[in-house]
């Protein structure tokens, strides 16, 4: 009788897909659990792989790729911020980047459903399929008449987030999702498993690991017009960027008057600055280009007056000292 019992469980948690799902109820609403994916595609291995863990105060995001490259988003759900965490892929285990950035959900949003392809039109259809006992309705979302992303969406799982990527929506999630460019399989997300399992609070812990580095907008200390119009004052409260001297104000005043008193404004010549400030407010790999080259005779002048900025107040998350990447247009 237990045998029995055992098996009728497995076949009831496990599809034909090997999808599996521990909720006993997918009528009642889903809070706190964990979503994993496969990924297929062109240029994708059987390695990539999506995984989601909510809870009502937190959602964990992180997509798997080759070679170690991935992302991890953390969501805080009552601060509205989220933390970004970029692996960028090695080659021959080598030249890999480790950054990241804050967003709010809303950015996330627009960096969804932006395209290159033309203008972005989301409609919702009146089919439906079961996934993992879950009732999901198709959306379709189009940009312009190359792309097409299917998804099947279910409000009965609350993550409270937009990953996969649906469309305008926080109070849905994906359970399937598929782009095809010009009628072709780009990218398709599906389901594996979902788990009602309480999750370890650890797994939400705001922490910026060594060696990863925040990447400063370069409208923060660009001298350029064209890039400081951009900027705007820093929201968020979990970091704060660098500085030299006693503020922004005074690190881009510094930067003015040294840079162009090596190479007068002018505007046929495009200047470059990229360094990093280290935790303890040294800086470090000063690269400089002028007009998008590096063998210009000023460029030496101008490293060495870089170089006189010995000192930075570093950028801190959560009150620690964390890395940080400059990038500066003249």
């Amino acid at each position: 009788m237990r045998l029995l019992t055992i098996i009728l469980m497995s076949i009831f948690l496990t599809s034909c897909n090997r999808q599996v799902s521990t909720v006993k109820d997918p009528t009642v609403d889903l809070k706190e659990g964990k979503l994993t994916y496969s990924i297929s595609g062109e240029g994708t291995t059987s390695s990539w792989e999506l995984e989601i863990l909510f809870n009502q105060d937190y959602a964990v995001i992180t997509e798997k790729y080759a070679r170690g490259a991935g992302r991890k988003y953390i969501y805080d759900k009552k601060s509205k911020e989220i933390l970004g965490l970029i692996d960028d892929a090695a080659w021959l285990g080598i030249n890999k980047d480790n950054y990241f950035i804050y967003y709010t959900p809303e950015e996330l949003i627009t960096q969804a459903l932006s395209s290159n392809y033309g203008d972005t039109t989301v409609s919702i259809t009146q089919e439906f399929k079961d996934i993992l006992g879950y009732k999901c309705q198709k959306s379709i979302i189009k940009h312009g008449e190359q792309v097409t992303v299917d998804v099947w969406l279910t409000d009965k799982i609350k993550p409270g987030i937009i990953y996969p990527w649906t469309p305008l929506t926080f109070d849905k999630i994906a359970l399937e999702y598929e782009i095809k460019i010009l009628g072709t399989t780009d990218r398709k997300y599906k389901v594996k498993s979902i788990s009602d399992s309480k999750i370890d609070k650890k797994e939400f812990e705001h922490i910026v690991p060594d060696p990863y580095y925040l990447v400063i907008p370069a409208s923060v200390f660009s001298i350029d017009t064209m890039w400081s119009k951009e900027y705007q004052e820093n929201s968020f409260k979990s970091f704060s960027y660098p500085f030299y001297k006693d503020s922004r104000q005074t690190t881009l005043k510094f930067v003015k008057d040294g840079i162009y008193k090596i190479v007068p404004k002018d505007a046929e010549t495009n200047i470059s600055v990229d360094f990093f400030v280290n935790k303890d407010g040294s800086i470090s790999d000063i690269e400089i280009s002028i007009n998008y080259h590096s063998n210009d005779k000023r460029i030496g002048e101008i490293k060495r007056f870089i170089e006189t900025m010995k000192i930075w107040t570093p950028a801190k998350v959560k009150g620690q000292s964390v890395k940080s990447k400059v990038t500066i247009f003249a």
